[in-house]
């Protein structure tokens, strides 16, 4: 019978710790008790850090904390903590670290091993239940360890001792790049990345493909300033364009998954995380006014309206988390099709012309449909075949991929669904507020804008009554919707910044911009230490025991809330006229600008935060009442994000740009405005 008494996880309100309430490991949930539990018997801790939709998780899972002999030799020799990464970033970010010193990688789910002290004495990620290849078998990693710990004590307390020392330390290496200038010019970035180029599929080095979604938005802004090479340009556009045809973006929905682990973009970890979807938005609203596709247009709308549909929280208005990878047990199984369920949804929900019946041969080979299939047991990752892109990309053919996906996604509806977190995390809804603002700003499609304003309207109400509260200490930001307000996070208090940013820059609303401003001072004030900024809270550096660490500049899940504060800053500096703001993070901008150009690829928002030189970011000063007029709105496209909008009620029709110290332009009236400064329409590349 299995023994479920002294596992803890019952009463939580995270998916992922529920997932295991069951499991016969006597987890603890993080806290005080499980901590004290460790000291009191002086064992070793088992930390094991995942989330909901990880595939890898739940194989896991499966394999080992659901094991009674596994579970058995865990409970005798370790105090075991689940974590719910989502819920705590931060723990994640730290034990991450100590994986990369361990084993020079990381992910999910991650398996580390500490002494009561919280110091880690060994750090993987998923082991397999019985050895394959060159993974050792869980069961004889936790007897080595458990050896030991028993045996070799000193040993094993030095050797973490001297990890804990290494992750304060940090990874980066303090040596400077030599460069002239305010920082390199995007061609020099570009050339230097060139030699990673995947010249034949897109985007930049081998599987696993990561997105990249940041590096790509900086690319695509520079190209709209027409600074790119042309060479480096059509890689851009090319690696945008193969993500969209390639399996990692979800053919009949819309959206993202987490990564391709192909190098074609073929096959992907077919997770769905809420921030994937955001970077993705942000992306193509821009590369929207320089390609305008069918497939960037597309590629907007059907996420947005996968947003509506199985993200959104209709009656609290905040977007949910993530998406499984797996449905019914099975990885990939709610996304795939065989040959025949291909021709079946194709011909069941056909056309009143039967066109889909009638080209079905040509629509198996423009999706890449097989018999024997691209994925498991004949299954096929839909696709869209850039080998016949001349032949796709006409409207009569895009209709009939249209309806094409319409007919799969009626056929989808009646399957079995993966899971989907229904958590809110504040920092990734956040995000989502800004990227829609960018839809709204640069898509030039009606229909795309208004759908991003429905949702926008929505989650600027939701996440407000969701994640602001009023506590002793006065409004803080609650992380997540399954726990209280905890500590305050670096991702939390930066991504809420922006949005406040955005959302003024759209309405005008002063209290956005106020609300920017007192964020701003809080975050320098509570989060800025020697020039780094700290994951958490100076006034909670002794919530935990871990150390609060620095954090990263580089993109990691999703863009690097250190530089996204960097650009803020920039912006911020001219709308509010006051220069000092650029003085509190100088030693900042220094030592992040080092730390980018030693990964440009992996470092995409330091890219957007740091290639302008300071005298490009101007604040447009114009009329409230322009944000209610058509051409208004449309014109706003084509001011990047080195303008930022400010609006005045008092000075009628007057328009103004400037500066930090002085304004350079100034009119009268909207028709002079865009006569005035209209340009020709944007060059993708010069050479």
């Amino acid at each position: 019978m299995t023994d479920i008494g002294f596992n803890r996880l019952k009463d939580e309100e995270s998916t992922y710790l529920k997932q295991h309430k069951d499991n016969p490991v006597h987890w603890y949930a993080w806290g005080p008790e499980a901590l004290t539990k460790a000291k009191e018997d002086n064992k070793p801790i088992f930390l094991s850090i995942g989330y909901s939709s990880c595939h890898w998780c739940h194989v896991m899972a499966e394999e080992s904390f659901c094991d009674e002999e596994t579970a058995k030799y865990l409970n005798e020799h370790f105090i075991n903590i689940k974590v719910d990464r989502e819920e705590h970033p931060d723990i994640d970010n730290y034990y991450q670290q100590a994986c990369q010193l361990f084993t020079n990688g990381g992910g999910w789910p991650l398996s580390a091993f500490l002494m009561p002290n919280l110091r880690p004495y060994f750090v993987g990620t998923y082991f397999p239940k019985e050895a394959k290849g060159k993974s050792t078998a869980f069961k004889d990693v936790l007897k080595e360890l458990v050896r030991a710990y028993n045996e070799e004590v000193e040993t094993v307390t030095e050797n973490s001792n001297k990890a804990f020392e290494a992750i304060e330390k940090g990874f980066i290496s303090p040596e400077k790049v030599d460069f002239q200038g305010h920082f390199p010019h995007p061609n020099s970035v570009m050339d230097v990345l060139k030699q990673f180029k995947d010249n034949e599929n897109g985007g930049f080095g081998e599987a696993p493909k990561f997105p990249q979604l940041a590096f790509y938005e900086w690319a695509i802004e520079q190209m709209l300033e027409g600074v790119v090479k042309k060479e480096h340009g059509e890689h851009i556009i090319k690696s945008i364009e193969r993500m969209l045809m390639g399996g990692i973006y979800d053919q009949v929905r819309g959206g993202m998954h987490r990564y391709s682990t192909d190098n074609n973009w073929t096959v992907p970890h077919f997770e769905k995380m809420l921030y994937d979807q955001a970077g993705l938005l942000k992306l193509l609203a821009k590369t929207s006014m320089l390609y305008p596709s069918p497939l960037i247009f597309d590629g907007i709308f059907n996420t947005l309206e996968y947003l509506k549909a199985e993200m959104l929280n209709e009656e609290e208005n905040f977007f949910f988390s993530a998406q499984d990878a797996d449905s019914e047990g099975v990885e990939g199984l709610y996304f795939t099709y065989t040959q025949q369920e291909f021709e079946d949804a194709l011909g069941r929900f056909d056309t009143e012309d039967e066109a889909l019946t009638k080209n079905m041969d040509k629509l198996k080979e423009w999706f890449g449909v097989t018999e024997k299939g691209n994925f498991d047991s004949g299954l096929n990752v839909l696709t869209i075949n850039n080998e016949k892109a001349q032949e796709i990309f006409t409207p009569e053919s895009w209709d009939l991929i249209r309806n094409a996906k319409k007919a799969l996604l009626n056929e989808r509806k009646l399957r079995i669904p993966p899971m989907t977190d229904n958590k809110g995390i504040a920092s990734w809804n956040f995000h989502m507020i800004s990227a829609l603002s960018d839809v709204m700003q640069f898509t030039q499609i009606p229909a795309i804008r208004s759908a991003a304003s429905t949702l926008f309207n929505r989650i600027v109400e939701g996440t407000y009554k969701k994640f602001l509260e009023t506590t002793p200490k006065g409004m803080r930001l609650r992380h997540t919707t399954t726990r209280p307000v905890g500590v305050s996070l670096l991702e939390d208090y930066v991504f809420f910044a922006e949005a406040q940013l955005r959302i003024y820059e759209l309405s005008g609303n002063p209290v956005f911009k106020e609300n920017l401003k007192d964020t701003l001072g809080f975050i320098i004030k509570d989060f800025l230490v020697d020039g780094r900024l700290k994951s958490r809270a100076i006034r909670d550096q002794d919530a935990e025991l871990y150390p609060n660490q620095d954090f990263t500049s580089f993109d990691q899940s999703f863009r690097s809330p250190v530089s996204t504060l960097i650009q803020l800053v920039r912006r911020s500096s001219v709308l509010f006229g006051e220069v000092d703001m650029l003085e509190d993070i100088k030693e900042l901008m220094e030592n992040v600008t080092h730390d980018v150009l030693k990964n440009p690829a992996g470092s995409g928002e330091g890219l957007r935060a740091l290639s302008y030189p300071a005298n490009a970011y101007k604040v447009i000063k114009c009329p409230k009442a322009w944000l209610t007029n058509q051409e208004f709105a449309g014109f706003i496209c084509y001011f990047l994000p080195r303008f930022v909008f400010d609006f005045h009620e008092d000075k009628g029709e007057r328009w103004e740009i400037c500066g930090t110290n002085e304004c350079e332009m100034t009119g009268e009236g909207l028709d002079h405005f865009i006569e005035t400064l209209k340009p020709n329409q944007p060059q993708a590349t010069n050479e």
